[in-house]
């Protein structure tokens, strides 16, 4: 597929016309996300709705030209359980593309930014609640033997990689540190005890990108977008993936309130079972999302050229300040790698964390749920 400035050529107007079959239309780019995906906007008088097309690259082109896309699969399942996500409209094989619905251009994250400059964020956390009844809803999906999210899991060897890649990708490369020989062995050690702890969960429908920018608001109502990589996953990955989603300024008050009300929204939607591990594991979950999240932050921005990634490390590392994640099971990971982590943020970030004595590495750990 060609690809010139950073965006992937959309297939001719007139193949996309005869999927639709009307005459006229206008292709309009939409600005992307951190993959290797474009998006465009479909639209035409003579249709009562605009469209979005959806122009794949690389592996994910070969996989729709065999007819076997994830998202197309994933999103027929959310669709069968009652979960707002875009269909597909027409599959553009040849030209590895998809038409999808278009559930317009406003995020959770656009929401969430205009309710806090107007200094009215409450305004926006009924969109919270409603994507946090989707977590539930996720996690009551049955694991259908053959649907292509039950063939892959955050298993242990894929939590000890995504922390590995933290390292690889934020500490070393943007932070300029390097472990010791000693902090290497303490980081193996701990990575391996909480891997195995929270792939010993892996049981639940995941989304594995659940936050503010993958979450539409569509006629006062939320949609998900870029659920193709689902998986079998612990109940809390979605939950906190959300909860302490570092795109948007929430409080930390506020975070817990939600994460309460996201956990009796797991019960009752997908037992007591689901519940009560969710209520226990989230922590180190927590902890384990937004080392490979800060990880992310470095590969997008140095590797990818996608923006500037690195402006959300400070944040992130202020949900594990403040939701205290220190834990004598990983004590280098929930302590001494906090303190490194604080030590090395990038100075156009560092200005965002908390000087709060109360938000300390020592005294975090004192607010409970």
């Amino acid at each position: 597929m060609k690809q010139t400035s950073g965006k992937l050529t959309p297939p001719p107007p007139a193949v996309v016309a005869k999927a639709l079959n009307t005459e006229k239309l206008t292709i309009d780019w939409l600005a992307g996300d951190g993959s290797d995906r474009c998006y465009f906007r479909v639209r035409s008088p003579d249709l009562k709705r605009s469209y979005v097309l959806m122009q794949l690259s690389g592996t994910d082109a070969d996989n729709l030209k065999r007819g076997q896309y994830d998202w197309v699969e994933v999103s027929n399942i959310l669709r069968a359980n009652k979960i707002a996500a875009p269909g597909c409209v027409a599959v553009l094989a040849d030209y590895a593309a998809l038409l999808i619905d278009d559930y317009g251009d406003t995020m959770l994250e656009t929401a969430a930014l205009t309710s806090a400059k107007n200094s009215s964020i409450n305004n926006c956390l009924p969109f919270f609640e409603a994507s946090l009844q989707t977590v539930g809803r996720f996690l009551a999906i049955p694991a259908t033997p053959g649907n292509v999210w039950t063939k892959r899991a955050f298993d242990r060897d894929r939590f000890v990689w995504e922390l590995r890649f933290f390292i690889s990708k934020y500490l070393e490369p943007i932070g300029r540190y390097t472990l010791s020989s000693r902090e290497d062995d303490d980081f193996s050690n701990d990575i391996s005890a909480i891997s195995s702890y929270l792939s010993s969960a892996s049981r639940f429908f995941v989304h594995r990108d659940y936050h503010s920018r993958n979450i539409m608001i569509h006629d006062e109502k939320v949609a998900i977008i870029d659920f193709q990589d689902a998986r079998l996953g612990p109940p809390s990955y979605d939950l906190v993936s959300l909860v302490f989603d570092s795109y948007v300024p929430l409080s930390i008050e506020t975070r817990l309130e939600l994460l309460e009300k996201g956990l009796a929204y797991i019960r009752s939607s997908a037992g007591q079972a689901a519940y009560d591990r969710a209520k226990e594991e989230w922590r180190p979950m927590l902890l384990q999302r937004q080392l490979k999240a800060i990880g992310s932050f470095g590969y997008l921005t140095v590797d990818k050229h996608k923006g500037d990634y690195l402006r959300n490390v400070a944040p992130a590392l202020q949900t594990l300040l403040d939701a205290g994640v220190q834990d004598s099971r990983w004590p280098f990971l929930s302590g001494r790698l906090l303190q490194i982590l604080a030590n090395t943020l990038p100075d156009r970030t560092a200005s965002f964390l908390s000087t709060d004595p109360g938000l300390s590495l020592a005294s975090a750990g004192s607010r409970r749920l």
